[in-house]
């Protein structure tokens, strides 16, 4: 799970120039197991932005170490939402897929907003 942080981090530092801070980690879902000896493939993405706050997906997927060209299975998928010092650009999809992740993107801000909202109000 660190190492996914850790991608989160380098991806948002692409559009923040490294002036941002992680807001909310949240639930992570663990889909499939990973047997010892897996290779863990991890993917990040900004899927969602509103002004300076953005939401990232990873995901995780474990490949055979005899068949890494094969498709892998997604074994977890983590959303954090970061904040940056200057507003950052809209996140517009272009495709279905996006589009599914936009959404998802947004309705994970809107929850942890209204649960930092609740907390620090």
């Amino acid at each position: 799970m660190r190492q996914a942080v850790e991608l989160a981090w380098s991806c948002a530092c692409l559009i923040t120039g490294g002036k941002h801070r992680i807001l909310f980690v949240d639930d992570i879902m663990f889909k499939e197991p990973v047997e010892i000896g897996s290779v863990l493939m991890l993917h990040s993405q900004i899927i969602y932005s509103t002004n300076k706050r953005f939401q990232m997906r990873v995901r995780i997927e474990r490949r055979s170490p005899n068949n890494l060209m094969d498709e892998g299975v997604a074994t977890n998928v983590l959303h954090l939402t970061f904040e940056a010092d200057e507003p950052v650009p809209t996140i517009m999809p272009k495709t279905y897929g996006e589009s599914m992740l936009y959404l998802t993107g947004k309705r994970h801000y809107n929850i942890q907003a209204q649960n930092y909202h609740d907390v620090f109000v």
